[in-house]
């Protein structure tokens, strides 16, 4: 299982956002935890690779299990720790290694482009600090088949 972790800052009612080549979708920015890591040090070290930017202070806001089924078929299963911060260091890099860095107003994020469940997960977590837990089941193209959150939401 993959262990990947994410932070969502906010600043002046934006969230730096990242938008990935492949698809053209926008996500937060993180990546894979390495071994050893805890999350804590994985989200800072991502964060500060694909930005440039020390988060400052970053609190766990969603713990979420991703599932990748072809038919009936698990092709893989990855856990995603999500952190959100106010506070950071540094200057944005003009570049990620990771894609297009860019400031998105808060009321723009859902509209963007970007994987279905990511949605979700942004409905509840730019406007409440209470953590969300959730399961995604996903294509190996990435649609989204289902989904269950915690606290229930809509």
């Amino acid at each position: 299982m993959q262990r990947v972790t994410n932070c969502i800052v906010v600043k002046d009612g934006s969230i730096l956002m990242l938008q990935k080549p492949r698809r053209g979708w926008w996500v937060v920015p993180g990546g894979k935890m390495e071994v050893g890591e805890s999350v804590l040090e994985a989200v800072k070290r991502e964060y500060r690779e694909e930005t440039g930017l020390t988060v400052i202070d970053p609190k766990i806001n969603g713990i979420f299990t991703i599932v990748i089924k072809d038919g009936d078929a698990i092709q893989s299963e990855w856990m995603l720790f999500t952190f959100k911060a106010n506070q950071f260091t540094g200057v944005p890099l003009e570049q990620s290694p990771e894609g297009k860095l860019e400031w998105k107003p808060i009321d723009e994020v859902k509209e963007l482009p970007m994987a279905a469940g990511d949605r979700y997960i942004f409905e509840h977590l730019l406007y409440n600090d209470e953590p969300l837990y959730g399961t995604f089941h996903y294509t190996p193209d990435f649609q989204l088949l289902s989904y269950r959150l915690e606290p229930n939401q809509p």
